[in-house]
């Protein structure tokens, strides 16, 4: 039994735009359409066009098609960036692995809905039994109605307490947590927080988050500049974040982290897993910052720019 991964389906063909599928700068260029557009009956394209514009707008409503049905602060509504879910894939074929299970096969529960982003992102990484649904989190646990599954993975909503429900809920749950949760968590936003409890891994670089188009209307309207992606929605990032690992009850998480650094357990390149949290290094958009004293390599391009205008001196 391999414990780096575990068999796994290749990820589901990705809808495309008929703007990328016809332009061929795009990864998603299909030159076949692209040299039978012109000779192609017009009623062909009509219908094309057609599908691909209610393709477009089905993806710009996603997050505000169907009504959430609890309260939710607006701050809250960020999806969690693809790059983090692939850096957390590795661990997922590790519980995948122990369990005897294919990777397609885990059972992923993610409690808390936003847009239902998790489901698309962590299919294309060949997870495909990924429970995420619009439901009260809260009113399921009431009704003792929590989904099987083999481990909790989700970003949950900073706001509130909601940190202290979840942790709540994990702490009777008894199955392995996978927690997107800002830096800042770990000083006293809750009284059931226990550094203990967790191991972490910290991405080479800061995580964005996206916010799905209609959810942050306000936001949006100030932000007119903000970067946007049509399957993400809008890119932020108001702060540094990493992952909060509990593979107990599968095995301690001293014992993972041993796993991972004698590397029995491959992570994505720039990722590394901490048995502490201080341990982690302050992260940058650029990259990680290897020494408090020491200039990343952003500061370090500026500060030769810099000097390098003034060796010159002024311009006659």
């Amino acid at each position: 039994l391999s414990l780096s991964s575990s068999e796994s389906p290749p990820p589901p063909k990705r809808w495309a735009s008929l703007a990328d599928r016809l332009n061929p700068n795009r990864a998603t260029f299909d030159p076949q359409l692209k040299a039978s557009w012109k000779t192609m009956e017009k009623s062909d394209r009509k219908r094309i066009v057609l599908e691909d514009r209610r393709a477009i707008l089905a993806l710009k409503s996603r997050g505000t098609a169907t009504p959430l049905p609890f309260r939710a602060d607006s701050d809250d509504h960020c999806e969690t960036s693809p790059v983090a879910y692939a850096h957390v894939a590795p661990l997922l074929n590790f519980i995948a692995g122990r369990l005897g299970k294919k990777s397609r096969d885990l059972e992923i529960y993610d409690p808390y809905y936003c847009a239902g982003g998790v489901v698309r992102r962590l299919n294309e990484l060949g997870f495909l039994n990924i429970y995420n649904r619009c439901e009260d989190f809260y009113e399921v646990i009431s009704q003792n109605r929590v989904p099987s599954h083999d481990v909790v993975l989700t970003n949950p909503p900073y706001s509130g307490d909601h940190f202290d429900k979840l942790l709540a809920f994990l702490s009777e749950n008894n199955k392995p947590a996978l927690l997107l949760l800002p830096e800042h968590f770990s000083e006293g936003k809750s009284p059931l927080y226990s550094p203990e409890n967790f191991c972490f891994l910290s991405p080479p670089e800061r995580y964005h988050y996206w916010t799905p188009e209609g959810m942050r209307t306000e936001q949006e309207k100030k932000k007119r500049k903000q970067h946007r992606n049509l399957f993400l929605g809008s890119r932020n990032s108001p702060f540094a974040s990493h992952w909060f690992i509990c593979m107990e009850p599968y095995l301690s998480n001293d014992s993972f982290v041993t796993l991972v650094n004698g590397g029995e357990v491959k992570l994505v390149e720039g990722c590394q897993i901490h048995n502490k949290q201080e341990d982690i290094l302050p992260t940058t958009f650029k990259g990680t910052i290897q020494d408090k004293g020491e200039e990343n390599n952003a500061t370090k391009r500026k500060r030769r720019r810099r000097n390098k205008k003034k060796s010159k001196g002024p311009t006659e």
